[in-house]
Formats: C-alpha cells, sequence, structure tokens
C-alpha cells in the first residue's frame, strides 16, 4: 500500500510534468524528475542551469514517515560532490513533508547553481560539453529515463568524456559493466558522505551494519519486499 506522503510526491510529480510540458525550450526546464519503475523510493533527478548550459543526473532515495531519509548520489562530475557518492540531505525533508516537491528541489538544484563556482578549472563552456558528454555516454539509466533529453553528441566528445574518465578514476575506459556495478546500488549508505551529523547519529536508518557491503537501508528494503509477500 503507498503512503501517504508518497501519493503527495507523486501527485506533485505529476503536476511538476503537465507544467514542463508546457515549454518547448528546454532552457525554461530546471529540473526533471521520474520515479524507478519499481521503487517509488528512487528518483532520477536531472539538474539543468540555463545560465551556463549544465547538466547534472542523480539518483534520489526518499525514505518514508517513518524511517525519513533522503539521499542523492550525484552521476555526473561537479564542482559541489563527488561523483558516485552517497550524499545525505535529510535536513532538507522538514521542506519536501511541509511546502511540497518544487520547493524541495528548489533547494537541491540551489546547491549546485546558486553560487558562482568561480575556482572551477573548466569554463561553462567546457562544463556544459562535458556533463551532456557524459551523462550520454557513461549514465545508461540517463537514456533510459530521459530519452527526450538525449540529443546528439558532438564530435571529440567520446574522447573528452574518456579522458576524464581515466583522470578521475583511474580505470580503463570502456568497461561499462565496471561502472554500472559502481552505480547499480545507487541509494544505499554503504559511502555516505556530508551527513547529516544530529540524524546519522540517532538513526539506525544511516548506520552501516557489520555485514560489509549491505547498508542498514538494503536491509530496510528487504524487510519490506518479504512482508508484501
Amino acid at each position: 500500500m503507498i503512503s501517504l506522503p508518497t501519493r503527495r510526491l507523486l501527485r506533485d510529480w505529476k503536476n511538476l510534468s503537465r507544467y514542463n510540458t508546457q515549454y518547448s525550450e528546454r532552457a525554461n526546464v530546471l529540473y526533471h524528475l521520474k520515479p524507478q519503475d519499481s521503487n517509488l523510493h528512487v528518483w532520477h533527478l536531472v539538474l539543468y542551469d540555463p545560465g551556463t548550459s549544465v547538466e547534472i543526473y542523480g539518483k534520489l532515495f526518499i525514505g518514508t514517515e517513518d524511517e525519513p531519509a533522503i539521499i542523492l548520489r550525484c552521476l555526473t562530475p561537479n564542482e559541489v560532490y563527488p561523483t558516485n557518492r552517497s550524499v545525505s540531505l535529510t535536513h532538507l525533508n522538514c521542506i519536501l513533508l511541509d511546502r511540497g516537491l518544487v520547493p524541495f528541489l528548489q533547494q537541491v538544484w540551489g546547491l549546485f547553481f546558486a553560487k558562482d563556482r568561480g575556482d572551477s578549472d573548466m569554463t561553462d563552456y567546457d562544463r556544459s560539453r562535458l556533463t551532456f558528454a557524459w551523462n550520454r555516454i557513461i549514465n545508461r539509466d540517463f537514456k533510459r529515463f530521459f530519452p527526450e533529453l538525449v540529443g546528439n553528441l558532438a564530435p571529440g566528445d567520446y574522447q573528452m568524456v574518456k579522458a576524464h574518465y581515466q583522470s578521475s578514476s583511474g580505470t580503463h575506459f570502456g568497461e561499462p559493466s565496471a561502472h554500472e556495478n559502481q552505480v547499480s546500488h545507487a541509494c544505499t549508505t554503504n559511502s555516505l558522505i556530508a551527513c547529516d551529523g544530529g540524524y546519522h547519529a540517532g538513526n539506525p536508518l544511516l548506520k552501516r551494519t557489520s555485514d560489509a557491503g549491505t547498508s542498514e537501508m538494503e536491509h530496510t528494503e528487504h524487510r519490506r519486499k518479504r512482508a508484501r509477500k
């Protein structure tokens, strides 16, 4: 049975989707959001900055009333959070519950784009080109959930993504299966960073278990599935 917060989230998402269809130009749409097919607690999110044309793709885990965790995993290189690391945004849960989805997304968008990243070594053009190409070459789920955003790559994009991938990860490019394994559990707490300290200390949902590689969040999901059976 779908909980009341999840119903409200779905309602807000449908309203946002209808609102976005009013715009023919993508520059007018700051965020795109779609739920995971098999799990309404996992959401695929694209944030877009019309000023720089930089695009950030990530996954959100949004918990329940009893387990009010919000975890973000960025899957696009950016200057705010490391790629493919889980970050707690649970401090924004009150905004999501009290004010709704759009004010919450505005807060998340602001984390990446509200401040000028003057210390970046890349120009806005280079960042825009890298994020665009990265999402379409590296992130398979991006193309699956947002086919309307895919567009066309430019000559040299593959080489640019390959160079950035190798310099940042030290792994061989052209091994999509290895990368897919890294992001397959995008909303677990195994590598949680930037956590809300007090919440993390007091809530077992965000504590690691003694079973290496398995988070309490995963255990909770397994228990929920067994209960449904």
